[in-house]
């Protein structure tokens, strides 16, 4: 039964090759930005109404307040999984990427769902008349448009896109696909030299934009978050390279990588120096540990973890609208008068039903566009009609 599901919802890939454990990574960054908008949605409609506090339970508080760092893993994970054919390109001499074909993929695969998703919310919006700025019909509709353009941090900059909060990183993820062929070159240059341009230019982007992290406009923009696609990039080399497989693959790497995901989670990025100048590379290390050690790849292959890492655009897209719909329902609902039963409560029934509706999102509305002979499937389709309609004429 589950190997039926199993292929019934497994990633469909471009080069028919899948690696598991890739959606496993995925995994860990989606339940991370799920969690975070249910706890900040719970603190919102529920957070002082207790007999307890956050503040009673300062791990669970400062773990869950954390989870938003899951974008950062996927804009890693987007440097790698982007750059992956680009390294096999320049450093093995592999197959050369004709750069019409790449743009062509990204915009067939991620665009219809994306159009989809956008424009099914902001009609729900005016259905159910959720109106989060008291703003005007036309405006709403400028800002849908923003969206829909990934302009909206262009248009209306520093502040988050009205239709869907999310959309805000799906911009930035957008311009670093448009430039990264550009950022890809670097692995033509010899290996001292590739490695040590794009750890220079990691220290640089850290250091520049590290004063201006408390400002929200720079906090919307790619000048903040670039470090982490070149960190993407970096994680490419290495892997293609097959730099120190052996070391990565012994038994006590597991336990240390486990201890890893623990410190990605807690550490504070954004308020220390050595938080600053470690977390993006303790992603690239921790990615590499699971692309590379032989037991943790199996852990997070393992059974539903890359199925449901593998609807995290789905997900991704979806989540925060059906926490704002169905959560001013499930808020009335109180586990006893305390905090955590209350919280934890939330977060169970919240997350399954977003992974419900996003999964029926994922079979019947993203996963088609996954293949990338859609479109020629669509023509043939439309020209039989055609055909069988002249018949019948």
């Amino acid at each position: 039964m589950f190997s039926k599901l199993y292929s019934k919802f497994v990633r469909v890939t471009s080069n028919q090759l899948y690696f598991p454990e890739i959606d496993g990574i995925r995994f860990v960054a989606i339940i991370l930005v799920v969690l975070f908008h249910i706890h900040g949605y719970f603190m919102g409609k529920m957070g002082n109404s207790f007999a307890d506090s956050s503040t009673s339970h300062p791990w669970v508080y400062n773990f869950f307040t954390k989870g938003d760092r899951g974008v950062e893993l996927f804009f890693v994970l987007s440097g790698f999984i982007l750059c992956l054919p680009f390294a096999h390109q320049y450093i093995n001499d592999g197959k050369k990427i004709e750069l019409k074909k790449y743009y062509i993929r990204r915009v067939t695969r991620l665009e219809p769902p994306y159009i989809i998703a956008i424009t099914s919310i902001f009609i729900l919006q005016l259905a159910m008349h959720v109106n989060p700025g008291n703003l005007t019909t036309w405006q709403l509709f400028q800002h849908y448009f923003a969206s829909l353009t990934y302009t909206h941090d262009l248009i209306y900059w520093g502040h988050t896109p009205i239709i869907t909060v999310v959309a805000w990183s799906l911009e930035i993820e957008i311009q670093f696909y448009v430039m990264a062929p550009l950022f890809f070159r670097l692995l033509s240059l010899p290996k001292i030299t590739r490695r040590i341009i794009l750890v220079s230019l990691i220290l640089f982007f850290i250091a520049v934009t590290a004063p201006l992290d408390i400002m929200d406009p720079i906090s919307l923009t790619i000048y903040k978050f670039i470090k982490y696609f070149f960190i993407g990039i970096l994680l490419a080399d290495f892997y293609v390279s097959n730099t120190a497989v052996e070391f990565f693959n012994k038994k006590w790497i597991a336990p240390a990588c486990a201890l890893l995901l623990v410190i990605l989670c807690v550490i504070p990025k954004e308020d220390e120096l050595y938080g600053k100048l470690s977390f993006p590379f303790l992603i690239g290390l921790f990615y590499y540990i699971v692309l590379k050690n032989e037991q943790v790849k199996k852990i997070f292959s393992y059974k539903f973890v890359p199925i449901i890492g593998g609807m995290c655009y789905s997900i991704y897209l979806l989540h925060y609208t059906v926490i704002s719909i169905f959560g001013r329902f499930t808020t009335k609902i109180r586990i006893t008068d305390h905090y955590l039963p209350n919280l934890y409560f939330q977060m169970v029934v919240l997350s399954l039903i977003a992974l419900v509706i996003s999964s029926v999102f994922y079979l019947y509305i993203e996963r088609p566009f996954m293949d990338k002979k859609w479109m020629k499937y669509l023509i043939k389709e439309k020209k039989q009609v055609s055909s069988s309609n002249e018949i019948i004429k």
